[in-house]
């Protein structure tokens, strides 16, 4: 039953069926998270040792150095800008389970 605030619970019955996700997708997702970590973890590596060179007056190194970071944070906006550009249409399958 259904009021008009939705004071009560929803049964079990009421409950919307979950999608499941396409095969693949899952490990695809994880593999872009770790690659995207990881080029995290390098970039603020590349900025400690910058930070480093910047400390001993070798500005040479630190400008080639915050470039390099420079490149890799364009690379992540980028990536972010084509992944938002893609269209949001995707396959959805109810399982077996679910569909009984």
């Amino acid at each position: 039953m259904t009021t008009p605030l939705r004071t009560q619970a929803p049964t079990f019955r009421e409950q919307p069926k979950r999608a499941v996700p396409p095969p693949g997708e899952a490990g695809l997702v994880g593999a872009a998270l770790m690659i995207g970590i990881l080029l995290l973890a390098l970039q603020l590596w590349i900025l400690t040792v910058a930070l480093e060179e910047f400390q001993r007056h070798n500005d040479e190194r630190t400008y080639i150095l915050a470039g390099i970071s420079a490149v890799i944070f364009a690379g992540g906006l980028s990536v972010r800008w084509l992944l938002r550009r893609t269209p949001s249409i995707r396959r959805t399958s109810v399982s077996r389970r679910d569909s009984n």
